[in-house]
């Protein structure tokens, strides 16, 4: 007769096997990316906060609105560490020349990070507010999401904790942005302007795919 038990749940020595995870936890051992595309998307990542800490700096000299000046002082210092974090975790993904990756994730996202960036007179703040907070920003809560939820835990987890930090003031940095904008946005001319900006920019935005391209949130 044949044997019914189920050997799969033992190891050779006949102790009982165990699980990776807690009983009431049903995660598989490996996410959904390998360290390849791991680091692609970290790549994408620490551009992507360079170019927003470079656009923010240069924001700071030229923004007439004191308050507002102050604001993105801050979190242009944000935005610098997120990339130093990403610089720090393409090594340990092993890719030991982080240059190599720190690209955009195409040419569209290039071409978004040019036209987000091109507001520069003094008048253009709420244009420069709404590229940043109304559709670069949402993105990155978006793509870090996504990327946080469908990594693992066991393999992956310096990442997940980078990702943590940064959604952090990602979700701060937007409500800062949004009321800061609010406050600008006092007349139906500024709606316009600010709807012509978000629409122009979320169109190049949509052509990229996201911060990591297509399938940037799966």
């Amino acid at each position: 007769m044949a044997d019914d038990t189920d050997t799969t749940s033992t190891h050779s020595s006949g102790s009982p096997g165990r699980s990776p995870f807690a009983p009431w936890d049903r995660r598989d051992l490996p996410g959904s990316f390998d360290v390849a595309e791991t680091a692609r998307r970290v790549g994408n990542y620490k551009w992507t906060e360079m170019k927003l800490f470079e656009a923010l700096g240069g924001w700071v000299a030229t923004v007439p609105e004191l308050d507002i000046k102050l604001r993105l002082g801050t979190h242009c210092y944000h935005h610098a560490w997120h990339a130093e974090l990403w610089h720090k975790r393409l090594p340990e993904l092993r890719e030991m020349k982080p240059e190599r990756l720190t690209v955009p994730a195409n040419d569209a996202m290039e071409r978004f990070m040019d036209a987000m960036t091109e507001p520069e007179g003094p008048d253009l703040t709420i244009e420069k507010l709404v590229g940043v907070y109304r559709v670069l920003i949402p993105r990155f809560i978006a793509t870090y999401t996504f990327h946080m939820n469908n990594t693992s835990e066991i393999t992956d987890a310096p990442t997940i904790r980078s990702l943590k930090f940064a959604l952090q003031d990602e979700f701060d940095d937007w409500r800062d942005g949004e009321m800061m904008l609010q406050s600008l946005i006092t007349t139906p001319e500024h709606v316009e302007r600010a709807t012509a900006q978000q629409s122009r920019l979320e169109a190049i935005m949509v052509e990229a795919g996201g911060i990591c391209g297509p399938g940037s949130i799966g």
